[in-house]
């Protein structure tokens, strides 16, 4: 994993996404787990950005497992939008960590569609034992640490 000093200087980024055919219902409308399959895209990508690349987690073993999802349906994305994933880590305790994401309508800010905040537990596979979370997100970001 990277160094603290490395690392961004806000844990944040912004994933664009498209919606397509597969993510939608006969109406054109995006299917409640299709979302959950585009956090967890913006999940690994801010993972990555925050030097927890899926490369990492395959040779080291040490993964991020979702403990819990907490979703705000707001409206419906449909067929063909273009949508921006604002994903952000905001609180890090000793083997948790919590992340929130929103998604918007590309260009409208305003156009909010889903808001989520998921908590994440590190762990050791195969064991699935409980770890510490990535210390050097414990050093680049101190004011999200909480006991």
């Amino acid at each position: 994993m990277e160094s603290a000093a490395a690392l961004p200087s806000a844990p944040r980024l912004i994933v664009p996404m498209e919606v397509y055919y597969f993510d939608t219902d006969a109406g054109g409308v995006v299917h409640n787990v299709a979302y959950l399959r585009m956090v967890e895209i913006a999940r690994s990508q801010l993972a990555a950005a925050l030097g927890w690349s899926l490369g990492e987690m395959n040779r080291t073993g040490l993964v991020p497992v979702v403990a819990r999802t907490e979703i705000d349906y707001l409206r419906p994305a449909r067929l063909g939008d273009s949508l921006l994933i604002a994903a952000e880590l905001i609180e890090l305790e000793k083997v948790r960590f919590r992340l929130r994401f929103e998604m918007t309508l590309a260009g409208k800010p305003e156009v909010i569609f889903i808001r989520c905040v998921q908590t994440m537990v590190t762990v050791q596979l195969p064991s699935g034992r409980p770890q510490r979370a990535p210390a050097t997100w414990r050093e680049a970001f101190p004011q999200l640490v909480t006991p």
